[in-house]
């Protein structure tokens, strides 16, 4: 088993840009990744900075390909969960904790973790605990956790909250309304008093209530995975770098709506930050110097600027050519692409149910092409490591940052897109499994044993 690679926070990056120390973070490096450690994701540090919980890839290669109803189209040697939950004590090198799981997020006075493991699951730092289904799983992942009102609050990505009740979630759930013009958003991150969520509406990042619709806010920004400071003023996230293929970290001042880019300095790609109690950021770094988790600090020490005038919404009407102008467009009715990245937890089950669908379409002759499309940021090496292992074979084709800039995985890997001819008619964001693939595909119309099938 390959061990981390353990780098004392104190040493500071040499490859940060000269420049006056009154404008500019210092970035340090954390937890070192070896080079065939294979591909990590979403990553969540303690309040206090000393425990970093992460997520990372798992196979099992040596799984048979099981034939019986419900898995006549899996690939063999795919995932068969989706990742392994670390952490880690980062002052003392030591980790302290693994399992299968994704999406562990800490508690506010940083003694436990949520995550998705054997069910909704929690696990206690002191005493190394683990409660099962704290609350029931169809209510979503990728869990944010506030404090409101004195009692602990979970959000779930599918926009789902309920309160605890020790390690217990108190049901009925709540559920995020729609509010005009916007909806309920996709994806929402909760702030840490509860009170407010940071939610993608057509492509942007918007903050709104979590009760009500008092209080929207479009940040005119498309990014992915809007963290809130503890003060609840500030809003991190990882956008696009204009022209390139890397990621920067963004940071909003929510009452001064100005934004203020962390990263600009370095050569790589940044992404998934998240705040301490003191005001740090950590977040991964991907670049051919340095793979691991990093901390910025001194962060409101870069220069601010306005947030653009005009937002960077998504235009409601998109074609093949807009996203995909190098390839030229499938001839069947329909198109389903997945876009994907190697630095999400949740790409290889989404690439294996996809493998699993396209099989499927195929055997019912439906007229449909699925392909497959990594997002530019992804290294070649990663991409084709994450494939082998999953004995993935889906069709690919190149996406281009122009055209990642024209979809929702700006916001969400992985992201799945359904064309109709030429027309974009659909999206969704997140994994999605095979039986909702499915009734996705016949629920625009599509349908079985027509002649042509690619």
């Amino acid at each position: 088993m390959l061990r981390p690679v353990f780098v004392s926070a104190i040493v500071t990056l040499g490859f940060v840009a000269a420049g006056s120390a009154a404008q500019k973070p210092d970035f340090t490096r954390a937890y070192a990744l070896q080079p065939a450690e294979g591909v990590f994701a979403y990553s969540r540090i303690s309040p206090d900075g000393n425990f970093l919980a992460y997520a990372s890839l798992t196979y099992d290669t040596n799984r048979p390909r099981q034939q019986s109803a419900e898995n006549l189209y899996a690939a063999p040697g795919t995932a068969t969960n989706m990742g392994t939950v670390t952490v880690v004590d980062l002052k003392a090198g030591k980790v302290l904790f693994t399992e299968r799981g994704i999406d562990a997020y800490w508690s506010l006075d940083g003694e436990r973790i949520i995550y998705l493991g054997q069910g909704v699951s929690m696990w206690h730092r002191t005493t190394g605990e683990v409660v099962r289904n704290v609350a029931p799983g169809d209510l979503g992942d990728y869990y944010s956790w506030a404090v409101r009102d004195g009692k602990n609050l979970i959000l779930t990505i599918s926009s789902n909250y309920y309160y605890l009740d020790g390690d217990k979630g108190v049901m009925p759930h709540g559920r995020v309304p729609a509010c005009p013009g916007i909806g309920p958003g996709d994806r929402p991150l909760i702030s840490k008093d509860g009170l407010r969520i940071s939610t993608f509406v057509r492509g942007n990042i918007v903050v709104r209530n979590l009760t009500d619709c008092e209080q929207v806010f479009d940040t005119g920004i498309a990014g992915q995975k809007a963290d809130f400071s503890y003060d609840n003023r500030y809003l991190a996230f990882h956008a696009q770098r204009p022209g390139t293929r890397h990621y920067d970290i963004m940071v909003v001042d929510l009452k001064e709506r100005t934004v203020r880019n962390i990263t600009s300095s370095l050569s790589g790609s940044s992404l998934f930050p998240n705040f301490t109690r003191d005001g740090r950021l950590s977040f991964r770094y991907d670049s051919p110097e340095y793979r691991g988790f990093m901390f910025a600090s001194q962060v409101l020490s870069v220069p601010a600027t306005p947030l653009p005038k005009s937002t960077a919404a998504l235009p409601a009407e998109r074609s093949w050519s807009d996203i995909f102008p190098d390839s030229p467009q499938p001839q069947g009715a329909y198109t389903m692409v997945l876009v994907w990245s190697s630095w999400s937890a949740h790409s290889p089950v989404a690439l294996a149910d996809m493998q699993r669908a396209r099989e499927y379409f195929r055997q019912e002759r439906f007229d449909l092409d699925v392909l497959a499309s990594a997002e530019p940021a992804s290294q070649t090496e990663d991409v084709n490591r994450l494939l082998s292992r999953g004995g993935i074979t889906l069709p690919a084709i190149p996406m281009t940052p122009a055209g990642l800039s024209m979809t929702e995985g700006r916001n969400q890997m992985p992201t799945t897109l359904l064309f109709r001819g030429n027309r974009l008619i659909d999206r969704r964001l997140g994994a999605q499994t095979f039986d909702e693939l499915r009734e996705w595909v016949t629920s625009v119309g599509a349908k079985p044993g027509v002649p042509r099938v690619r």
